[in-house]
């Protein structure tokens, strides 16, 4: 690039007042290679502003013919991580009478903070402990979450023994005091202290299940709740003060996959419910007609169609009401528009065509959480009597 270059290509020279002084040909145009030349050579100078440029490197033309391209700084960032899209027209703009020291004030100036300009606000240490903090909270949850199954579980194993065991206690009792209202006394009471003694080691397991603290004792659901909350405000605040914007907008795409697996779960789990209970329906009706043919006596007719009878009642309320059918809809229609704006924000085809990264990043997340708003308010409509769900939409 001339002089200015030549100069700059040796060791121990420095930039000239000459040089700075010499003006741009009239056909000039600025091309990443001169950039590069010139950020190459920052460290052979004594300018500060020419040091700051040392780390910024060119990460990635768009194409070969264009003049954008993606730049990262080696301090700040890593060249898997492209940050800010910038166009040749941003870093200098001739005009009539510009000199070489007009042009490589004007590219370093533009490029000398990339804490500034790339949005970085974390030093490597701090990225370093930011990413062990976001490891730590994560296996926090889970061991919170965890030992709250497991009080739960606890819970249920000694609340079930507590409420059956009076009920064995009193048929075992009211059995040996009217025996000759039951067929086999011994057969009887073999089976009912059996029972008793599963109750007693269901309850033991439950007793010897319960989530202990060396500092606290034994901890209740309520309490470990209450310290996965606190694990979760915790997180929320050392975010807010380490991590910047632009960071927490990179993280939004890593997180969506997370969010389309959850919403297909979702669907399976109301898919299946539905599908169950429309087979129940099915062999209930069927079943209700067979009986209805095949037997002429009350007994065990009767009986038979009573129970059909009560479960397809059931089925049909339960499904009427939950309307499991048309949650599983919702879920997969918004999983699959989620994951069509994922696969265009990869591609970077519209409605993310854009030439800047962070404008299609933030166009991304505005419509992402849209479609999930717009999931949230079909989930609350379907909650609503069919007066209300008018006033819902």
């Amino acid at each position: 690039m001339g002089d200015v270059l030549h100069h700059l290509a040796y060791e121990g020279q420095r930039l000239s007042e000459a040089d700075m002084r010499t003006p741009l040909p009239g056909e000039f145009a600025l091309t990443w290679e001169g950039v590069s030349a010139i950020l190459s050579a920052a460290w052979k100078t004594d300018k500060k502003e020419l040091k700051w440029a040392l780390f910024v490197e060119i990460a990635r033309q768009v194409r070969s013919t264009s003049d954008g391209a993606y730049i990262f700084h080696r301090k700040y960032g890593t060249p898997d991580r492209y940050k800010r899209y910038v166009r040749l027209e941003h870093l200098f703009t001739a005009e009539p009478g510009s000199t070489w020291g007009d042009l490589v004030e004007e590219v370093i100036e533009t490029l000398k903070d990339p804490k500034q300009e790339y949005g970085w606000g974390l030093e490597p240490a701090r990225q370093h402990e930011y990413a062990n903090s976001a490891i730590t909270y994560r296996r926090d949850v889970a061991t919170a979450e965890r030992r709250i199954r497991r009080a739960l579980l606890s819970r249920w194993l000694r609340l079930v023994p507590l409420v059956v065991m009076p009920l064995v206690l009193a048929v075992l009792g009211v059995g040996n005091l009217w025996p000759a209202d039951v067929p086999d006394l011994h057969t009887f009471n073999i089976a009912t202290i059996a029972m008793v003694l599963v109750l007693v080691v269901v309850f033991l397991a439950g007793f010897f299940l319960r989530v202990k603290n060396k500092e606290h004792g034994v901890r209740s659901v309520f309490l470990l709740r209450r310290d996965l909350e606190i694990i979760h405000d915790r997180w929320i605040l050392n975010a807010s003060k380490t991590r910047p914007t632009t960071e927490r907008r990179d993280g939004y795409r890593e997180h969506i996959p997370r969010v389309i697996d959850r919403l297909r779960r979702d669907t399976r789990f109301y898919r299946r419910i539905h599908n169950w209970f429309q087979w129940g329906v099915f062999f209930a009706s069927v079943g209700t007609t067979a009986t209805t043919a095949f037997w002429d006596t009350p007994q065990p007719g009767k009986t038979i169609l009573i129970v059909l009878g009560s479960f397809l009642a059931f089925a049909t309320a339960v499904t009427g009401y939950f309307k499991f059918r048309e949650r599983a809809y919702n879920l997969q229609q918004t999983a699959d528009q989620v994951e069509q704006h994922a696969t265009a924000f990869d591609l970077g085809i519209p409605p993310y065509a854009d030439a800047d990264a962070a404008v299609n990043l933030e166009r991304f997340a505005e419509n992402v959480e849209t479609l999930r708003m717009e999931q949230r308010k079909r989930e609350q409509q379907l909650e609503q009597p069919h007066q209300g769900q008018a006033d819902v939409i």
